[in-house]
């Protein structure tokens, strides 16, 4: 029998949401996977799992990584900052996150939040609560422990704080262990602290690598800084053997594997709670060290830690505020997705657990492609951002594929069609949500000398594309473009890509209005006669019949036509032909009819159809991902929401909400079984298994993907409908026809919009009219209200 047929599918057993309280509430501990959370304040950073596990870095997870995480070994979601609940008298001990220790909590219960994760369990007549978090005011995470003695007599407790301390370069560390091991230090320090020092030969950057500390606000009885000391030979988290033989020995290091423990005695009455906070921090030196610990330690430091931490996401959030008929919408709409597309924004693709933080840094492609959905909350945030890719640029126009701004590594510098077109939607959406043109002149360098104003980098983006067309006109795939298996389709430089051509001309669509408001209106004649030229091209060569072509090979065959018996149809070619308004009206609606024949699934559309086994050739095919995985018809999330986006242009407002909704974590994982997704319900992962594999429905690569960004767009400029424009805020809804309405309150140039947007009529899209304050305006665009706070808006379909 299939052991998943065996275990409990039905989610309601292993969580529930906390919408008012913004929350995502966990039963269990043993999920499939860990289920992550990001508790951050943008320079210190800590991944924590729902039981526990996780792992702490300064600011770079390659050269700063603090603590030690086992991806990929067993036991599962090791290690992480421990608490562990000892009772002095019978020396049984547990844990509040329930893992690692062998005892379990009699009940139990963690939840993630925005910015911390809080467990609550009970054992033995102790009541422990536990808020992880990493407030604003200190580089540190935050163990708020609080414990409640609910027993008829008193309790001696000898409580322990553990982190396994990692040697900060994760690449150095697997292959040069043996000789960086006896170049760190744990010391005590004499504010009842311990210090980590690493300082191995070599570093990148040694001269900014923090000080570790590990301090509490409660009296120490005992302390390790030797894990070897603490956990014991051929143990680990599950046992430790100082716990075990009655206390920490007081061990520091000098070379070897270091830790940070402490340990605290405490009594407690009947009725009597006790609160320990703990601090695992960085500082600069051992000064630094000394004010952070007494700072941490002032009374009301943590209270107000957290406090800020929950006004700073109340303020970030506050930019939008939906009411739909759909709950499951509703509150990814709020919460979870911009939440998640926040953490995109800091981490690119970087450290998940998934991805092992040892190699991506700021992918270009990437987090221009994040900013999309932090502009509507940040601006400067998403400028800051913007400027930090373009520095990335060089003269001609190409960029860095990624690059490391903490490490300073030397960057991945292969050249893609793609790369440097994408930073132009990001430049238009910061000047359609503020309305003012005047960092387009801000100055910024180029990678290889030299600086130029924001506009003079974009405009070099688009040379450089137009001095690499091919024979029949495209924009060569180069080294590839967004799907980066196609390089196997361009090895001898001559392949083209027909995707890229309409990515251009979404593109050329934005830099006419950036050149205007730039001031170089000659610009935008000749992009108006390059968006033609690639329209025509599109329309004529990358027309197969019923779909759009994909991208000529090096031999001059068309990937992505039905004259093959694989990979005949490509997602993105089908959806960027009507995003980019290229696509003749009844080829775009052909083109996403072959869409919804040949490649949706329940569970999303397939990025590919058939999959790739053999084409186009059995020796060297177009991919080695197997049927139904990765980029090979998988169902890639970040592909799907430009269907969706396609379908509201197209107007079919029932089967953009079937694309967006199915795809809805938490509803994908009820389509799928919980055993058989296993990602998390609250964030979008980058791709499900598709239908051609055995694991149909499996979720990848969680948390640190594209798909947050853009479904953010698709789902609230889209098929809401309130999209910042220049000269205001459209509203063009393309919702479900039986949908009554719904409500928008959106922040948007310093004033916030009421939105009540009703549908007595029935329909999926067309706005019959709008009125601002009473007044009815023409057109569906709503200026823009100086000085005012806010203004109602209705809105009749």
């Amino acid at each position: 029998m299939n052991a998943e047929l065996t275990r409990n599918n039905d989610s309601k057993a292993y969580y529930t949401f906390r919408d008012e309280e913004k929350e995502v509430e966990f039963k269990r501990h043993d999920m499939p996977t860990p289920w992550m959370n990001y508790l951050s304040n943008g320079t210190f950073h800590t991944m924590l799992s729902h039981a526990g596990g996780g792992v702490a870095f300064y600011k770079s997870p390659q050269i700063w990584r603090i603590t030690r995480y086992r991806f990929f070994h067993l036991p599962m979601d090791r290690s992480g900052p421990y608490i562990y609940v000892q009772d002095a008298k019978t020396g049984s001990y547990w844990c509040p996150t329930s893992e690692p220790a062998l005892d379990k909590p009699e009940e139990w219960k963690s939840a993630h939040g925005m910015g911390y994760t809080r467990f609550e369990a009970k054992r033995g007549g102790i009541a422990a609560r536990t808020v992880y978090f990493v407030g604003p005011h200190e580089n540190s995470l935050i163990w708020n422990l609080n414990l409640t003695n609910e027993g008829t007599e008193a309790k001696e407790l000898k409580v322990y704080a553990y982190a396994e301390f990692g040697m900060m370069e994760f690449m150095r560390e697997l292959q040069w262990q043996c000789y960086n091991k006896h170049q760190v230090s744990v010391q005590y320090h004499e504010g009842e602290a311990l210090v980590y020092r690493y300082g191995v030969e070599n570093q990148p950057k040694p001269e900014e690598t923090p000080l570790v500390y590990l301090a509490a606000d409660t009296p120490l009885a005992g302390y390790d800084g030797d894990r070897e000391e603490f956990i014991g030979s051929y143990r680990s988290e599950t046992n430790p053997a100082a716990i075990e033989n009655g206390g920490c020995t007081g061990s520091t290091l000098l070379g070897g594997d270091p830790c940070g423990a402490l340990q605290f005695n405490v009594t407690l009455q009947p009725g009597e709670s006790r609160t320990i906070n703990v601090f695992l921090g960085t500082a600069t030196d051992e000064t630094e060290v000394s004010r952070a610990i007494f700072h941490s330690r002032e009374a009301g430091f943590v209270e107000a830690s957290f406090q800020a931490l929950k006004e700073n996401w109340s303020g970030y959030l506050g930019a939008w505020e939906s009411r739909l008929p759909d709950q499951d919408a509703e509150r990814m709409i709020n919460i979870w997705n911009p939440y998640q597309a926040h953490r995109n924004f800091l981490f690119s693709r970087n450290i998940s657990f998934y991805a092992t933080g040892t190699f991506r840094g700021v992918g270009y492609r990437d987090t221009a492609q994040d900013i999309l959905s932090v502009v509507p909350f940040d601006t400067e945030l998403a400028l800051d951002k913007l400027k930090l890719l373009l520095g990335q640029q060089y003269r001609d126009g190409h960029v860095n594929h990624y690059f490391f701004p903490n490490e300073g590594w030397e960057p991945v510098t292969s050249i893609h069609s793609d790369d440097h077109l994408w930073t132009a939607l990001s430049a238009w959406d910061l000047l359609a949500e503020t309305g003012d043109a005047a960092f387009l002149q801000a100055k910024v360098p180029y990678y290889d000398g030299g600086e130029g104003t924001v506009y003079e980098h974009l405009r070099a983006a688009i040379d450089f594309t137009a001095s690499q067309l091919g024979s029949r006109g495209f924009p060569l795939m180069l080294r590839s473009d967004w799907n980066d298996q196609l390089f196997r389709v361009c090895r001898e430089g001559k392949g083209e890509s027909i995707w890229t051509s309409m990515q251009l001309g979404t593109v050329l669509l934005r830099m006419i209005d950036l050149a205007a408001a730039a001031g170089h209106p000659e610009d935008t004649v000749r992009y108006g006669a390059m968006y033609e030229l690639q329209r025509e091209l599109v329309n004529s060569i990358g027309w197969d019949g019923r779909w759009f072509r994909r991208a000529i090979m090096d031999d001059g065959r068309f990937l992505g036509s039905d004259e093959h018996d694989e990979a005949k149809i490509w997602l993105n070619a089908q959806t960027w032909a009507t995003i980019s308004g290229m696509a003749d009206v009844d080829k775009g609606l052909q083109a996403m009819d072959s869409v919804r024949e040949m490649l949706d699934t329940e569970l999303g559309i397939k990025k590919i159809h058939p999959s790739i086994t053999t084409f186009p050739d059995p020796a060297d095919p177009l991919t080695n991902y197997n049927k139904g995985t990765g980029e090979n018809g998988a169902v890639f999330c970040h592909a799907n929401t430009w269907a969706i986006i396609a379908e509201c242009l197209l107007g079919r407002g029932d089967l953009a909400y079937k694309y967006y909704r199915q795809l809805l974590p938490n509803v994908a994982m009820d389509k799928a079984g919980l055993w058989r997704y296993k990602a998390e319900p609250y964030v979008y992962a980058s791709n499900l298994f598709g239908p051609e594999s055995d694991k149909f429905g499996l979720a990848n690569v969680s948390w640190l993907t594209g798909t947050a960004a853009w479904m953010y767009v698709a789902v609230t400029q889209y098929i809401l409908g309130v999209k910042p424009v220049l000269n205001g805020l459209s509203i063009d809804p393309c919702i479900p026809a039986d949908w009554e309405g719904f409500t928008v309150k959106r922040r948007f140039r310093g004033c916030v919009y009421d939105i009540s947007v009703t549908n007595a009529n029935k329909v999926c899209k067309g706005v019959k009219s709008i009125t601002a304050d009473g007044v009815l305006l023409e057109g569906n665009i709503l200026p823009a209200y100086p000085g005012r706070s806010s203004v109602k808006v209705e809105v009749v379909l």
